[in-house]
């Protein structure tokens, strides 16, 4: 029998149904998927990748993989001995290795040694950078949150930076920022929230995508006017952008202290987007992406309570009423750039808007450092004032 003959005999009927019973297979699977991520994402360790190191001068050869050919700035960490960290330059391709130069060096980088190498840039804590540091925490509702302190460097109690990470992520990702945080005049005080890595876990340990985590940013500002300080800014990374912006809510002030401004990094304004957006990453179809999202987005709910709405920023843009510095990258492939370009098309009134062409998610101090700093300085000294230099 052909071929033919046997696909002309296929029952139409029981064919489609395999195939309508197929396709609801595969939302339901990944809706449920993308339901346990949204919900409970979190990491031990901050991402990178391992590698050997070839040196030589002021050189270093690595083999060629995502991350290693990343734009701009990597920070690098050898491992085997653990030596020192280094920031390495852009990259060029030589034969199949990857060539960076030496930017910055602490300790030793030694030709042989197998290293971490990630885009983060540091994986440790602000002693990484050569910086003192207080290992303290924030006393919540919910229990303590682990927290870095690092005060200015005059010592002075004016002025404070709220460091938030974001959706699984951990406080080393931000360490990028530390010097010009520290140039500006400002203290710091990086800060976890309920359910992250290293941070207490609350019921059945959902992440509510910045609304509960709101109240452990009020906790730290709290925290901020025990130890001495008179105002602090918010500084949010990704989702923590959201949770930054969440704090702004009516019913969390008045604030311990005032907050002046808030500064954002690739954030995640809209969780609907954010997830259909996530579903067609994965080279899923527009139209199973989109009923993928509407699925994740009811289990959500279904399981936490999660409102949508509450963390929607975009609707509450027109109740915004501080100085906002905006971060985001023309390749972010995890919060999609047009969430940003319409926080910034709706309040150009407060909104400084920095869109860095070719930067990937929270990337974007990567590929111009120099550029990076200069805006979060210039910001912390508007929205600051006279902080204590």
């Amino acid at each position: 029998m052909s071929i033919l003959t046997r696909i002309r005999q296929i029952d139409r009927r029981r064919a489609l149904a395999g195939m309508v019973l197929s396709y609801a297979l595969a939302v339901v699977g990944g809706a449920f998927l993308g339901a346990e991520i949204t919900l409970r994402s979190k990491t031990r360790r901050v991402k990178g990748e391992f590698v050997p190191v070839g040196r030589r001068g002021n050189s270093v050869y690595l083999p060629a993989s995502p991350e290693t050919l990343s734009r701009g700035v990597v920070g690098i960490v050898p491992l085997l001995p653990n030596q020192g960290h280094a920031l390495l330059g852009p990259h060029k391709l030589v034969g199949t290795l990857v060539k960076r130069e030496i930017l910055e060096e602490r300790g030793v980088l030694p030709n042989g040694s197998l290293a971490w190498v990630s885009t983060f840039v540091y994986n440790g804590t602000p002693e990484q950078l050569g910086v003192d540091y207080e290992v303290t925490s924030v006393n919540t509702e919910v229990g303590d949150m682990p927290a870095w302190h690092i005060p200015s460097v005059s010592g002075g109690k004016d002025a404070i930076a709220i460091v938030i990470h974001g959706h699984g992520g951990q406080r080393a990702q931000a360490l990028r920022m530390l010097p010009a945080l520290r140039r500006s005049g400002v203290a710091s005080l990086f800060v976890t929230f309920r359910n992250a890595h290293g941070a207490p876990r609350v019921g059945q340990g959902y992440l509510s995508l910045g609304d509960k985590e709101a109240e452990d940013v009020i906790a730290a500002l709290d925290w901020a006017k025990d130890a001495g300080y008179s105002r602090a800014m918010l500084y949010g990374f990704s989702m923590g952008g959201n949770v930054a912006l969440s704090a702004l809510r009516p019913r969390h002030q008045p604030y311990p202290i005032p907050v002046t401004g808030v500064a954002l990094d690739c954030p995640a304004l809209d969780w609907r987007d954010t997830i259909r957006s996530n579903g067609q990453r994965y080279g899923i179809p527009g139209f199973m992406a989109r009923h993928i999202g509407n699925f994740v987005q009811y289990l959500v709910t279904r399981r936490s309570g999660q409102d949508f709405d509450v963390v929607d920023q975009l609707a509450a843009a027109s109740r915004f009423n501080l100085p906002i510095l905006l971060w985001h990258g023309t390749r972010d492939a995890t919060i999609p750039i047009r969430q940003s370009d319409t926080l910034a098309a709706l309040r150009p009134d407060l909104v400084e808007y920095h869109r860095v062409e070719g930067a990937k998610h929270i990337r974007c101090w990567n590929i111009d450092p120099a550029g990076y700093d200069a805006a979060l300085e210039g910001f912390v000294a508007r929205v600051m004032g006279d902080n204590e230099l």
